[in-house]
């Protein structure tokens, strides 16, 4: 026993040599998860054998083209997280804050003279209707919003129910002191069976003060702006365990504390940013209306203000088409949108953080994803002064990646048998899998604008999930006030 230890310990004390860390902690809120799951987590390099990067996929030796050095082991584990990240930074910058176009819409009215509402119905919140606000009027608002939170592709994000797998790193691809397999086999020595599981909980939120503008060139012309103000909150706690297949008769080999058998630590990170977010500048042509019904062309710039090292933007610039439909009668309208977003490029460090390594070698850039939007809604005119309404969100992002739960094996031998017994063997444990794939998101929507003063008005909304995919909030809170000069 003392022989078998002593060898391994010396073994793992050869192989440090070929084991250097090349990864430099990501700055600001994007880099929390990569920097804590994929570099945080380190074993107490005060042991017999500093072993406090080997179970970090930020290694350089996992980088090289060698099949032998666990580049293909490796880079599971970082490509869960970075998809895991990249769909979280997608979905914090581009979260639903309302249209720009005002309330109140203005026509000549041929028997008077002068401006007259062009309908009782204050309009959607989300969506658009074909109306414009009239020549020369202009319109300005702000809204505020809190969205928490809760699920990540159905797994629960504050109760440990996502779990990252972080596997040995082929830390000895001489096979020092052991007879190699020839195969490229991993897990030779024995202590590279070894793997720590990672349970992780986060709590994320946002707040968003969003200042909007509407003017209108001509009496079917409108041009806006939509200015957001960003919170961002991001908290995460990673119950690291060390697995030990391979070392299970020599504890101290792979321990969090020196000197003690200690299998399980706890680390935590917390940021939060705040900031200008994107800028979206919109602009409405109406091509065609006859009372409440009408048609319309719409394009959205978004521009790149938004810092996306800290979760803010999403560091491209971006161009939405899309068409209106209003139909309905005065009192009781709908109205449908359609939308294509098409997406510019971006650096991969704006969802990553800025570590080298991750992004010349892990995953192409991060730009974000094209886009479909659907909005549909229907407006009640309860009286002159107040509007019900109901509008369902939907956006599918176009091929940004999916993860999925999944059972992942690990082939080892247990202690003393030789690498290709007969005694393999290969128990499974539950991680998230990356795989390619579009993911649809959808969002109800409930609230009223009530009319206070001559051309003031009040909103207040609910926004509620309808769908598991991606990140899903809580129920959203929104209130708002706007005025139409």
């Amino acid at each position: 026993m003392l022989k078998q230890t002593t060898m391994v310990v010396l073994t793992a004390a050869l192989c440090l040599q070929a084991a250097p860390v090349g990864a430099q902690a990501p700055a600001g809120v994007a880099g929390l998860l990569p920097n804590l799951i994929l570099g945080g987590i380190r074993l107490d390099a005060g042991t017999p054998v500093p072993h406090d990067a080997h179970f970090t996929p930020l290694n350089e030796l996992y980088v090289g083209t060698d099949p032998r050095s666990g580049r293909g082991f490796q880079v599971d584990a970082a490509e869960v997280v970075l998809n895991f990240n990249r769909l979280l930074a997608t979905q914090f910058a581009t979260f639903p804050i309302g249209n720009s176009s005002g309330a109140f819409s203005f026509t000549l009215d041929e028997t008077t003279g002068l401006p007259a509402r062009a309908t009782r119905s204050f309009g959607p919140s989300f969506g658009e209707r074909s109306l414009t606000v009239g020549k020369g009027r202009f319109s300005a608002g702000a809204t505020y919003q809190h969205t928490s939170y809760d699920q990540f592709e159905g797994q629960s994000l504050d109760d440990g129910s996502i779990q990252f797998l972080l596997p040995h790193n082929d830390c000895c691809p001489a096979q020092v002191g052991l007879q190699a397999t020839g195969d490229g086999n991993l897990l030779n020595p024995g202590f590279e069976s070894d793997i720590v599981t990672v349970r992780t909980s986060i709590k994320a939120s946002t707040d968003i003060a969003a200042f909007f503008a509407t003017y209108g060139v001509t009496s079917r012309w409108d041009v806006g702006i939509a200015v957001p103000v960003m919170r961002v909150d991001l908290e995460a706690t990673a119950d690291a365990e060390i697995v030990r297949l391979g070392t299970a008769f020599q504890p101290l080999v792979h321990t969090f504390q020196t000197g003690s058998d200690v299998s399980r630590r706890t680390f935590t990170d917390a940021r939060s940013a705040s900031g200008l977010g994107d800028i979206i500048l919109r602009s409405k042509y109406n091509l065609r209306q006859r009372g409440a019904q009408g048609i319309a062309a719409t394009l959205d710039l978004r521009l790149p203000t938004g810092d996306a090292s800290n979760l803010l933007g999403t560091g491209a610039a971006q161009a939405r088409l899309g068409a209106v439909v209003s139909t309905g009668t005065d009192r009781f309208a709908q109205h449908v949108n359609v939308g294509y977003t098409f997406s510019g490029s971006t650096d991969v460090a704006n969802y990553i953080g800025d570590d080298p390594v991750l992004a010349s070698s892990l995953l192409p850039a991060a730009t974000p994803p094209d886009e479909f939007h659907f909005n549909g809604g229907l407006e009640y005119a309860a009286s002159d002064r107040v509007t019900l309404l109901g509008e369902f969100m939907g956006r599918t992002l176009l091929d940004v990646g999916r993860l999925d739960v999944g059972e992942r094996s690990f082939t080892y031998t247990p202690q003393g048998q030789p690498i290709l017994s007969p005694a393999l063997q290969s128990p499974s444990f539950r991680e998230f899998q990356a795989r390619s794939g579009s993911l649809t998101l959808g969002l109800v929507a409930l609230g009223t604008k009530i009319n206070v003063g001559s051309r003031g008005l009040v909103s207040a909304h609910l926004l509620l999930p309808v769908t598991d995919g991606g990140l899903r909030s809580r129920i959203t809170t929104t209130i708002g006030f706007d005025y139409t000069f």
